[in-house]
């Protein structure tokens, strides 16, 4: 029994060898034949492949001429803010400095101290004189009476030496009087009006000088109020809330009235100045809203609004404390002309974190 199935197990394996044989010449035809169809199915693959990336392409350039008309965006802005540069109204050295650097202050937060020494003694000088000046003005006035009271006197002698000369006159005509005593009566009416006019000039040169005590008085006060003002001066405040940068004053320093000593960076005047390219400039109105994306805190989309677009540029650099310039090239590469438009946050992530400079990137939607 086990012979006989051995014997068939045989038969199978050779009949299933032999009928691989007979047919395997049949496999290999239909092969050699699809052939030249696999080659023109892997043509129409590549021509449907380039066709695609024309189509994709053509779309991208589609889309991106399109998007001028739907938004505006740039990554040509940076933050910013007004820089208060702080200049002492007086010159001396530095006494005492009460801010460290990066330091926040608010209004009227003292910086710094200059020496108040010779200020204060300027002061006392001031009040000295002005005390002088005016008691100078009694004096003055005294005189004026006294010279007052002479310019009566003579006043009154002129009149009697008019009326005697009056009476006299016709006395001597008829010979009632000699001649010797018409002009004795004639030469002091004469003298007494000469007393007269000296009287009124020295009264005048009184009142002249009067007046210029008085004058004296006021510039005496004028400088007594500078001198205070000056002493006042030597505490230098922060004039606006906002950041101390880069401090480099100390203590023994001197500091003078035509050079700044210290930077505030204010910390309300916060924007964004954005260049853009000309032709976004039509869709751009005061007001708008905006999307701004700050460098320094990436992967947050604050709001602002525009606050409004410059209207003038300055083509050549050199100029931009009036108006502002904006390089058209970079690296030797030609740009479109661009225009600074301003922005103004509504949101952001603090004061204390916000830094001047910092680039920004702004999208406006219309």
């Amino acid at each position: 029994m086990n012979q006989q199935l051995r014997v068939q197990l045989e038969r199978q394996v050779l009949g299933q060898t032999t009928g691989d044989k007979k047919t395997s010449p049949l496999v290999d035809v239909p092969s050699l034949s699809t052939k030249p169809e696999l080659d023109r199915s892997r043509l129409l693959s590549h021509r449907q492949r380039a066709l695609l990336f024309l189509l994709v392409l053509a779309g991208a350039v589609f889309a991106w001429w399109i998007s001028g008309y739907l938004l505006a965006y740039t990554d040509d802005a940076y933050l910013t803010s007004d820089v208060v540069s702080i200049t002492p109204e007086v010159t001396g050295p530095i006494e005492a400095v009460h801010v460290k650097d990066n330091e926040w202050v608010g209004r009227g937060t003292l910086l710094f101290t200059i020496d108040p020494v010779p200020f204060g003694l300027a002061v006392e000088q001031a009040r000295a004189e002005e005390a002088r000046a005016e008691a100078q003005l009694p004096v003055d006035q005294a005189q004026l009476e006294v010279l007052r009271a002479q310019k009566d006197a003579a006043d009154a002698a002129a009149r009697l030496a008019a009326a005697n000369l009056r009476r006299d006159t016709p006395l001597g005509q008829s010979g009632t009087i000699s001649a010797q005593a018409l002009d004795n009566t004639r030469t002091a009416e004469e003298q007494s009006t000469a007393q007269q006019h000296a009287a009124e000039a020295a009264l005048q040169k009184a009142t002249e000088t009067l007046g210029l005590d008085k004058a004296a008085v006021s510039s005496a006060h004028a400088a007594r109020l500078l001198a205070e003002w000056r002493l006042s001066r030597t505490n230098v405040v922060a004039p606006v809330d906002g950041y101390v940068t880069h401090l480099s004053v100390q203590a023994g320093d001197m500091v003078s009235s035509r050079e700044a000593a210290v930077a505030i960076v204010d910390g309300n005047s916060w924007r964004v100045v954005a260049n853009y390219k000309e032709y976004y400039l039509r869709h751009l109105r005061p007001g708008g809203l905006a999307w701004i994306w700050l460098d320094s805190h990436p992967w947050h989309l604050y709001r602002a609004r525009i606050q409004g677009l410059a209207h003038g540029i300055s083509r050549q650099p050199g100029n931009e404390t009036l108006v502002p310039y904006v390089s058209p090239t970079v690296n030797w590469i030609r740009l479109q002309r661009r225009i600074p438009v301003r922005f103004a946050l509504l949101d952001s992530p603090g004061a204390d974190q916000l830094f001047m400079g910092a680039d920004a990137r702004v999208l406006v939607i219309y």
